[in-house]
């Protein structure tokens, strides 16, 4: 049987410097989600969009509720061939169109914006084009959103102006940033004879940052730059030292906030380059469930699971229960 295996991210979505998803939760996030009309296409030929996207409860704890967003993100696309090969005719132009649907099944955690990713077919959509399609469809919703607010205001004896509801209710932005292992970071950095440049990309985060975690200085000076982006770079033609340069990646890379870019030589004289994407962390999916629930509640089971270890770093959730509790009504 097929081996799946189950990939995590961090989701940072923001809407300005004060504001993050649960502020818009239930105006814009979850409509994003769940409105199937929305349609990103790539082309004329693929169409990506996201299907039957619900909210869930995922702890079964009343007191202290879990809450989700799952569904799937599918690509429709169509597939050409232009020839065959045939062993008495050698290649024959045969021109053939054939429809295809890959999927990935995910679950967002509204609690601690952590995505669980898992791809269900060959070829399936990857995180970026999750990324991109979540962002449009995003922003798409917070236009109908502003639309609604003036709209509604036009009605009362207030004067609004759109310019005015943007500056108040700031257009949303995302990262998607894979959530990477210490063991896959070793594995990865250990393959270069020469790290010569390690390429910090630090983002402005959700609400659930460590304050003491590494780099964290920079990024209080890009904020007090009023920049969602801050970058920096180490690098040494000779070479870094390969064990603190793996202590660096883990340590940056462990919270989802932080996307590293690392270059340089392998033990074979030859370019290697790797991200975030190289040693995130991948979890195997046995005996796939038949049903919808029983999926969802495996992949929640193994995140959490992973959590625990400590493979993968989790947020405190304690902050959100209250805003938590007011989105159950929507179950």
């Amino acid at each position: 049987m097929k081996q799946h295996n189950a990939t995590f991210a961090n989701f940072i979505c923001r809407f300005g410097d004060e504001k993050v998803l649960l502020d818009y939760a239930e105006e814009v996030v979850i409509p994003a989600f769940t409105r199937d009309t929305y349609v990103r296409s790539y082309g004329q030929r693929t169409h990506y969009h996201f299907y039957e996207v619900e909210i869930v409860e995922l702890s079964g704890d009343d007191t202290a509720p879990v809450l989700g967003l799952a569904g799937r993100f599918i690509k429709d696309t169509e597939l050409t061939r232009h020839q065959i090969f045939d062993a008495k005719q050698g290649l024959i132009k045969d021109e053939q169109h054939m429809r295809s649907a890959p999927s990935i099944f995910f679950v967002l955690i509204l609690n601690n914006h952590r995505l669980i990713y898992f791809p269900e077919t060959p070829h399936a959509p990857d995180l970026g084009s999750f990324k991109t399609t979540a962002e449009q469809f995003l922003r798409r919703r917070h236009k109908e959103y502003i639309d609604e607010l003036y709209n509604e205001m036009k009605k009362t004896e207030q004067k609004v102006t759109k310019k005015a509801l943007y500056e108040t209710h700031p257009v949303p932005t995302l990262e998607v940033i894979a959530l990477t292992g210490a063991e896959d970071v070793a594995q990865f950095v250990r393959r270069y004879k020469t790290l010569k440049q390690i390429d910090f990309r630090l983002v402005l985060p959700n609400d659930d940052i460590d304050a003491g975690e590494i780099l964290g200085q920079v990024r209080s000076l890009g904020q007090e730059l009023n920049s969602d982006r801050t970058k920096l770079t180490t690098a040494n033609s000779e070479g870094l030292d390969i064990e603190a340069s793996i202590d660096a990646v883990s340590a940056a890379t462990a919270t989802g906030n932080q996307e590293v870019k690392l270059s340089g030589v392998d033990q074979a004289g030859n370019a290697l380059s790797g991200n975030n994407d190289e040693f995130q962390v991948s979890a195997p999916v046995e005996n796939i469930p038949a049903t919808r629930r029983g999926l969802i509640d495996r992949l929640y089971g193994i995140y959490e699971g992973l959590t625990r270890s400590g493979t993968v770093r989790a947020p405190a959730v304690e902050r959100t229960v209250d805003r938590i509790r007011q989105l159950t009504r929507l179950l």
